[in-house]
């Protein structure tokens, strides 16, 4: 009986499925002995050339199978790379967030040293200054007492009784004729100024004519009597003037200190701050000298006087070596 090669396909193809390349070559080989004893040659062939194919489509099988492991085993490889450079991506940003963080921490730190420092040099200078106001106002009190001692001194002399003074008043009268007392005659007085106007021009007059006394006088009555007149603070300032141009120099530092509460913001406070840094020098103080200068310079730094000041502190103040 022949075999229907149609049938016998169909359950080869089936066979491979199920058996696989090993039960399929022994199923060939079986196939191949039966046929040889019941089919014909067409069949034959048939069979051999559907074997053929099998065998070159398991090698094409077996060949994607390879590259795909091949593949797969490079897709491995790019995973581990990714994730390698994730990590080390990660650990990048984290040191570049702390990297980050430190730089705001020193930026941090910088502002609160130059704060800090700020108020160091602000504090320092505050110490400075007060420390120089200081040292003048115990100055300016020591020339006070000073001159309160002197004027002491003087008002002893003054109020003391001299020998010749203790004559009998009744040693002078002379006796009168006839028993007649004379009427007692007077020089008459020297007609006083009572116009303020008056009183200050006298008293320049005698400034300018060197009665540095006589117009102190004059100054000082114009600024007692008439304390609001449009002359009384350069009257003020005058006084010690005539105390300076007489070379009383503590005279002159208090002087020109009454001048300075009474009018501060006078034109010819600078003028006074200047005589008083002289006046100190001139007394052998160039220390309290150089403070009252040096406090002219920082108050009115574009002033004239500051100018003389600074020429002053040139010459009282050791040269640097060069």
């Amino acid at each position: 009986m022949g075999i229907n090669f149609t049938t016998l396909t169909k359950f080869f193809k089936k066979l491979k499925m199920t058996a696989g390349d090993s039960g399929l070559l022994v199923f060939s080989l079986s196939l191949i002995f039966l046929l040889n004893a019941c089919a014909t040659t067409s069949d034959i062939e048939n069979v051999r050339s559907e074997i053929r194919n099998t065998k070159i489509a398991a090698l094409h099988q077996q060949k994607d199978i390879s590259e795909l492991k091949e593949r797969v085993s490079e897709l491995s490889k790019d995973v581990n790379l990714l994730r390698e450079t994730a990590v080390k991506e990660n650990a990048f940003g984290a040191v570049k967030e702390s990297q980050g963080s430190i730089l705001a921490q020193i930026s941090d730190l910088n502002r609160e040293v130059q704060s800090l420092k700020g108020r160091l040099d602000e504090g320092r200078h505050v110490s400075d200054k007060g420390m120089k106001e200081l040292l003048t106002e115990r100055e300016l009190q020591n020339a006070k007492i000073a001159a309160i001692e002197k004027e002491l001194q003087e008002l002893k002399k003054k109020t003391a009784v001299q020998p010749d003074e203790k004559k009998d008043a009744s040693q002078d009268i002379k006796p009168a004729k006839d028993g007649v007392q004379p009427l007692e005659t007077k020089t008459p007085d020297k007609p006083e100024a009572k116009d303020p106007q008056k009183i200050f021009e006298v008293a320049q007059t005698d400034f300018k004519e060197k009665k540095f006394a006589e117009a102190r006088l004059s100054y000082e009555r114009l600024t007692r009597e008439f304390p609001k007149h449009q002359h009384a603070p350069l009257s003020q300032f005058m006084i010690g003037e005539t105390y300076y141009s007489e070379k009383k120099y503590e005279d002159a530092i208090l002087s020109y200190e009454t001048f300075i509460k009474k009018h501060p913001t006078n034109d010819r406070v600078r003028m006074a701050m200047l005589k008083q840094g002289y006046s100190f020098i001139e007394l052998g103080d160039k220390k309290t000298g150089k403070v009252i200068l040096e406090k002219l310079i920082e108050r009115y730094p574009r002033s004239s006087e500051t100018e003389l000041a600074k020429k002053k502190l040139s010459e009282i103040l050791p040269r640097k070596k060069r």
